[in-house]
């Protein structure tokens, strides 16, 4: 018998989730369809009325998928501490079932990924009764999860940084969905690390004006919101067709590399915020803090900080920004508060003046001007030359995917090039 497993989609980070899960022997991973206003609306309409906005839109995703994908098996992760995340799965298995659904959320605990609680979700879908066959099988998984989710991280940052200097209008986001769609159906091991090759290909392909010097931003805030193009009304491409620099504070892999006490990108923000925010309050409100000092300190000309309405650790961290300004903090912020009822137009308005506001800014204020710096990621694409391609050395079939899998390898590069 299979098993037709799903989860929810949080924009293109259910590439990595489904392959977690892609390997175990009689399961069946169905893809969440992209979300849409008809399922944000059933999902708000059984949802109490005060929960935050992911809450729905998961919700909905699930109802969605019961009743239109014949799956009733649901993964879901989880977190504990102040957040209201920890509490989404036991609640919505509840909704569901008053509602008449014969439906199982199984809760993938990511408090610390190293208590390892998170394999719990593999024991309980697998048919494979052997623990060494079942542990290879979740090895695979891990192995596909976290080079996946790398190169989505990847995918997002370059189409952020190019997208506001593509000559023709629409190659970057062609560009990086034929990628996305690309990762998705590639299984081969030996395929898939070389996949930052396939990535850097395309993305050089794109026309681009090297000589313009846009504007900068930062968009940061609730992994959900930030992450799902729907729920925010596609925001970085909406910044980056009026040629603004996007820099994303959010990705899945990051998110999983905090949870293994390895992002030392996050351990930094957290001793730049540690003045105004002494701890770990729940939601993003610690990282966005830290962004958004080191964003002014490094001269950005803007940062968006989006999350879902009622989310008190986001909220917290608004409060904490805005009453620090304008000393010490001064950098202009746009603050972007989510729920079913938001309207694009209103959206568009706020987005749009303040674009203007950094151009005056720009113009005028002696702290925005000459401030600007190419993103390293930009050589990396446009000038680099590929001195090996293919599988055929030792180095790139054995040590390159072992360092590509924990994202080593460029910091070594990076290092070596200043030296």
């Amino acid at each position: 018998m299979v098993l037709r497993v799903s989860f929810p989609s949080m924009g293109w980070s259910k590439i990595g989730f489904k392959g977690l899960y892609y390997p175990i022997p009689g399961v069946e991973v169905v893809d969440p369809p992209v979300v849409t206003r008809e399922i944000v609306e059933i999902g708000a309409k059984y949802s109490p009325e005060f929960v935050c906005l992911p809450f729905k839109v998961t919700l909905g995703e699930f109802i969605n998928m019961i009743e239109n994908y014949n799956c009733n098996v649901f993964i879901m992760s989880i977190d504990c501490g102040p957040c209201r995340l920890g509490f989404y799965a036991p609640i919505q298995e509840r909704i569901l079932k008053d509602l008449g659904y014969d439906v199982t959320i199984i809760p993938i605990q990511q408090d610390d990924l190293l208590d390892f609680q998170w394999l719990e979700p593999f024991y309980k879908i697998t048919n494979v009764k052997g623990k060494l066959m079942r542990m290879v099988d979740i090895i695979r998984g891990i192995r596909f999860a976290f080079l996946k989710g790398s190169y989505i991280e990847d995918i997002t940052r370059y189409e952020g940084l190019i997208r506001c200097r593509e000559i023709n209008r629409g190659d970057t986001t062609k560009t990086a969905e034929k990628l996305l769609k690309l990762l998705d159906n590639e299984w081969d091991f030996q395929k898939l690390h070389q996949f930052n090759k396939v990535i850097k290909r395309e993305f050089k392909k794109i026309p681009i004006n090297r000589d313009k010097k846009p504007l900068r931003i930062m968009i940061a805030g609730e992994n959900h919101i930030v992450l799902e193009p729907y729920i925010n009304m596609d925001i970085v491409k909406k910044f980056g067709d009026e040629g603004i620099e996007v820099h994303q504070g959010n990705s899945l892999y990051g998110w999983v590399m905090h949870k293994l006490h390895v992002n030392f990108k996050r351990k930094v923000l957290e001793r730049i915020a540690k003045d105004y925010i002494p701890m770990d309050i729940g939601g993003e409100a610690i990282w966005v803090v830290g962004h958004y000092i080191e964003c002014q300190k490094k001269g950005f000309d803007g940062f968006i900080h989006a999350y879902p309405f009622t989310c008190m650790p986001e909220v917290s961290a608004r409060g904490i920004i805005e009453g620090q300004q304008p000393d010490p903090f001064y950098l202009p912020i746009q603050f972007y508060s989510f729920d079913e009822h938001t309207g694009y137009e209103g959206m568009r308005t706020r987005l749009e003046a303040f674009i203007d506001l950094m151009k005056l800014n720009k113009k005028n204020n002696p702290k925005f001007q000459d401030t600007y710096i190419e993103p390293p990621e930009i050589a990396e694409i446009f000038d680099s030359k590929e001195k090996y391609d293919g599988i055929n050395t030792l180095f790139t079939s054995v040590v390159e995917p072992f360092l590509n899998t924990f994202k080593i390898l460029p910091k070594l590069i990076s290092n070596k090039n200043q030296e």
